[in-house]
């Protein structure tokens, strides 16, 4: 049985880089027992679904959010920051929150997606879900990344006709060799 969260989350005041003030969800640790407990059970959720022949169900968005927010010293937007999912307590960065449970990403962004900080977390760290998480850091710009090869479209492109730029993070980390910049352990 899942334990207790808290009946609310305390509401933070955050200075954006531009000067906005938004209120965001500060998570603590007894958040983070949650959601080692939700992590569990989702584990279990998976391996029924994929006994059927169905797809393991993607990282819920709260929960790497979360995440983040518990071992980066953030807060969760929950849309109220333009298209933000945290922001960084100590900058005042808009962070964007990516994550997969699978070998190979898929990883989509929303036309209007930016960020100052851009952050992926990866489940499946070798290549299947046990509890370890690696942080990775993207430092490097997504805009020119060519997405259509065929029509020469750029992600920057994609987003500027309406659309949801697709493309895998894994990939890229893996061919610019960017190292996590943390772990952090589901299991007890």
């Amino acid at each position: 049985m899942l334990g207790t969260p808290k009946v609310k989350l305390e509401k933070v005041k955050v200075k954006l880089q531009n000067g906005e003030i938004i209120y965001g969800d500060k998570f603590d640790e007894k958040d983070f027992i949650t959601l080692k407990e939700i992590f569990a059970e989702w584990v279990k959720i998976n391996k029924k679904v994929t006994s059927l022949g169905g797809r393991g169900l993607n990282v819920p968005d709260v929960f790497s959010e979360a995440l983040y927010c518990i071992f980066f010293n953030a807060v969760r937007t929950n849309n109220t920051a333009h298209s933000y999912d945290c922001v960084n307590l100590d900058n005042g960065a808009g962070v964007q929150v990516k994550s997969a449970s699978i070998a190979n990403d898929c990883t989509s962004f929303g036309p209007r997606s930016t960020w100052n900080e851009l952050y992926f977390m990866d489940f499946a760290t070798n290549g299947k879900i046990d509890g370890i998480i690696d942080v990775y850091r993207l430092d490097f710009a997504l805009d020119d990344i060519i997405l259509n090869a065929k029509k020469n479209e750029t992600f920057k492109m994609q987003q500027e006709q309406g659309r949801r730029p697709r493309l895998s993070l894994k990939k890229l980390i893996k061919e610019k060799n960017i190292k996590p910049i943390r772990r952090i352990s589901l299991i007890d």
